[in-house]
């Protein structure tokens, strides 16, 4: 699973696809490469009729709102690198009207087939099943989406409905959605680590780093299990730190959103 800036490389000739081309040489015809692909455009995270609710990007601009299908562009900040994998040939992309991700190569399909509302973190649950690795380059632990799999386990109460906007038969439709929240305090696991499982290399200007998701999932769940809030961001009014101090009683809240 990867999450990447291409800036973060450096000058890098062919761009997106040169960085795509190489990874993909090297996990070979039996490799799988996932990678999110979220749409915020499609999310709206306030009182389900009320568009001009404090704490939504939108905030009092329902038609900033977009419908979400497979060609619609990742947000910015997942980077060029994914949005590039979106068109990549015999690449995937799951239905998920806010938080699709993007496979390619031997189980690519299986991983993004059936992707429930309720359920935004399947994909990586499916791929769990293959002992996958998490590659960061010229990001960090922030980027890593795998780490919200350890406080479903351990930290449940800050997965809260949301609503995404998409388009079916019927015309455009609002659904509900789990919102899985802020990553911005993931950084704060990288001193916890099983260090010896961390792989670390440069690539142009990247630091890249692998670690094994098994591992990184489970020293996730055992810090959160002595500190719940050991994760969280350092903004006072992120959605994620509120429900951990008050659980769903809160009235006004921000999305701190996901990089790449």
């Amino acid at each position: 699973m990867l999450h990447a800036s291409l800036d973060g490389f450096g000058s890098v000739d062919g761009g997106a696809a040169m960085v795509l081309h190489r990874l993909l040489g090297v996990l070979g015809k039996k490799g799988t490469l996932l990678m999110p692909t979220f749409t915020s455009i499609t999310r709206h995270s306030g009182t389900h009729n009320n568009y001009t609710s404090q704490g939504c990007w939108c905030e009092g601009k329902k038609n900033r709102h977009v419908p979400f299908i497979p060609e619609l562009q990742p947000d910015k900040v997942i980077g060029p690198i994914a949005h590039r994998l979106c068109s990549w040939p015999a690449s995937r992309r799951s239905r998920h009207p806010a938080y699709s991700f993007v496979a390619v190569g031997r189980h690519g399909d299986d991983l993004v087939r059936e992707h429930e509302l309720l359920n935004p973190l399947l994909p990586i649950k499916k791929f769990l099943k293959q002992d996958p690795k998490v590659v960061t380059a010229g990001v960090n632990l922030d980027s890593v989406t795998s780490i919200h799999l350890a406080e479903e386990a351990k930290a449940p109460n800050k997965f809260v409905k949301e609503r995404a906007l998409t388009v079916t038969s019927q015309g455009q439709v609002w659904l509900d959605v789990l919102a899985i929240g802020c990553s911005a305090g993931f950084g704060k696991l990288g001193t916890h680590l099983t260090q010896e499982k961390v792989r670390e290399t440069k690539i142009g200007l990247a630091t890249v780093q692998t670690y094994p998701m098994r591992s990184l999932i489970e020293d996730a769940k055992a810090l959160l299990g002595k500190n719940p809030r050991a994760l969280t961001c350092d903004n006072e009014e992120c959605l994620m730190l509120a429900l951990v101090r008050a659980g769903h009683a809160v009235t006004r809240v921000i999305y701190c959103f996901h990089q790449p």
